[in-house]
């Protein structure tokens, strides 16, 4: 006796297949950007703290200066 699931498609095995060939490549390539992109602004981020600390160190050096 042949039950429901010979009558219908093969669900699984589409979804499979669409997520192979179309999902996972896209997925992958736009988690290697995003990467890419964290990468980036950890840089920049720390290059930025970098100047905000060097130009606050310089103006307490200049208000040291000024009062003493």
């Amino acid at each position: 006796m042949l039950a429901w699931k010979d009558y219908l498609p093969d669900f699984k095995g589409a979804l499979s297949s669409f997520y192979e060939e179309k999902v996972k490549p896209t997925v992958e390539s736009k988690s290697a950007e995003f990467k890419d992109l964290a990468k980036e602004n950890f840089a920049r981020g720390a290059n930025t703290q970098q100047a905000i600390i060097a130009v606050a160190l310089g103006i307490f050096l200049l208000l040291a200066l000024s009062f003493f």
